[in-house]
């Protein structure tokens, strides 16, 4: 390599370093977005529920995972029902059942407890609470039903409340565990539609002068809400997304019910539509489409961009449209599932090269990395936790999927545009891996920048196998021992990294 090769070969690299960082920033800033809007989507919802009298926290009980562990802690099988729960009683002694918290409850502000329910037999109903993981105060008699009773009102103030040992209990504050105890004769059952948690307070005057917090030690700017069941918090200004969701829980482990927006915004009461079909109609037309390029493929120019476009919609419907909360809503699993098959029909002849031998700089190369991976947990992370077996394996599986995607149907598309500057291609295939993990702003970078490496060594080897594997070791130990750290808030991605 001559002189001026060489200075070409340091251009393009710099060229790659500054389009990385410059990326990278975008990205950053693109969950931030992402993430100010759904925090002010989340507060007029709030706002709106109050507003119209509707529970502040309410759980809808159909199928056993809507508990905690999807089971009933004691000697009782759960089964699931259109309308409830049905729980059904082995032995005769108390069970109890977990109500899922995704950050805390307010008992002191919202202390009526109610709960739709009918029972088979006569029975008792308890309540333990706790400001842990860990039981704080319980009540092993709040109420008694019976066949007729279909629902039951409990005022948690008026409850004797005695801690685990039989001590002193704290008066009702913030709560991080709610359970029921419920004991019924052996194989009596009890149906269970829904539990909520209502105020006895008038909630419509919602505080309209903000709070705005300041970058930094926001403790002195707390101090007017102390008093306050709803305090209106506005965010310090240029958060990240991490950030943003970090000072949102500190701020939620305080005040459970506090309306919390991005700077400068204010909420509305605006409640969003339940049952619209407009992401169904929008679906239908998408597999519509699907089903039209799959039977008449489309000539020309046009064709690898829009079967790009075809493959990766439905994906990104899924994640950037945040349809995939704790469950992935059936009209996202729909449009990715969709997108998905499409890309295997128009690949469907290639699919046996997946499993070509691969020389021994091709397993090497993409292994680069992992050095990397493990200098950052060093550095941020923590220490190891084991993963469990079954999810170490189907992961493999779904990243050699996430890698097929990208470099066999995605990067070869990107070719045929390119044609003679095949090397440009592997940014846009890097953008696009590293939206389809939108709005985790530091996984998104860290895809990015691992997907550009992945996409270099699969132009030079053309083997998918190897980058798969990297993938999923390089992913399960930043898993295992950098996410949840105070740099990498979780893996999660689409709504369920705000959970």
């Amino acid at each position: 390599m001559d002189r001026q090769q060489r200075l070409g070969a340091i251009g393009i690299s710099a060229g790659y370093a500054l389009a990385t960082i410059v990326i990278c920033v975008a990205l950053s800033w693109l969950a931030a977005r992402i993430s100010a809007a759904h925090l002010l989507n989340q507060a007029n919802q709030q706002l709106a529920d109050v507003e119209a009298g509707l529970p502040r926290w309410q759980w809808s009980l159909h199928k056993p995972r809507d508990l905690v562990a999807g089971r009933a802690f004691g000697s009782a099988t759960v089964t699931g029902h259109a309308q409830a729960l049905t729980v059904t009683s082995t032995d005769g002694t108390a069970f109890e059942l977990g109500l899922p918290v995704a950050s805390t409850l307010d008992l002191a502000h919202w202390p009526i407890l109610q709960a739709e329910l009918q029972s088979t037999a006569k029975g008792t109903l308890g309540l333990i609470w706790g400001s842990g993981l860990t039981p704080t105060c319980q009540a092993t008699l709040a109420a008694r039903f019976n066949p007729d009773t279909r629902s039951l009102r409990i005022d948690l103030r008026n409850l004797p409340w005695q801690s685990p040992a039989g001590g002193h209990c704290p008066p009702l504050g913030v709560a991080q565990m709610l359970r029921l105890r419920v004991q019924l004769p052996a194989r009596a059952s009890l149906h269970l539609a829904s539990v909520a948690l209502l105020t006895t307070e008038p909630m419509t005057d919602v505080p309209t002068a903000p709070i705005d917090l300041p970058v930094g030690n926001v403790e002195p700017a707390l101090a007017p809400a102390q008093a306050m069941a709803m305090p209106l918090f506005r965010l310090p200004e240029s958060l990240s997304a991490e950030a943003m969701l970090s000072l949102r829980d500190t701020l939620r482990a305080r005040w459970p019910a506090a309306l919390i927006v991005p700077a400068g915004a204010m909420p509305q009461a605006l409640s969003q539509t339940s049952g619209d079909l407009a992401p169904w109609l929008d679906c239908l037309v998408y597999l519509a489409a699907l089903a039209w390029f799959a039977l008449r493929p489309v000539k020309g120019a046009w064709r690898p961009w829009l079967e790009i476009g075809a493959c990766l919609l439905g994906p990104l419907w899924l994640v950037m449209g945040l349809n995939w909360g704790l469950y992935p809503t059936p009209v996202g699993l729909l449009a990715f599932g969709g997108g998905l098959a499409f890309a295997l029909f128009i690949e469907r002849r290639h699919l046996p090269r997946l499993w070509r031998s691969a020389p021994r700089l091709a397993w090497l190369w993409p292994m680069e990395p992992l050095p990397i991976t493990v200098v950052l947990i060093v550095l941020f992370g923590h220490k190891l936790h084991p993963l469990p077996l079954g999810h170490v394996l189907t992961y493999f599986g779904w990243a050699l999927l996430q890698q097929w995607l990208m470099l066999v149907v995605v990067l070869r598309r990107f070719e045929q545009i390119a044609e003679h500057r095949r090397v440009l291609t592997i940014i846009p295939v890097a953008i696009l891996f590293a939206l389809l993990h939108t709005p985790n702003g530091v996984l998104m970078q860290l895809c990015f920048a691992a997907e550009l490496f992945w996409a270099w060594c699969y132009l030079r080897w053309r083997r998918v196998l190897p980058i798969g594997v990297a993938h999923a070791v390089c992913a399960l130990l930043v898993e295992s021992g950098l996410a949840g750290g105070d740099w990498l808030r979780s893996l999660e991605v689409s709504a369920r990294f705000f959970l």
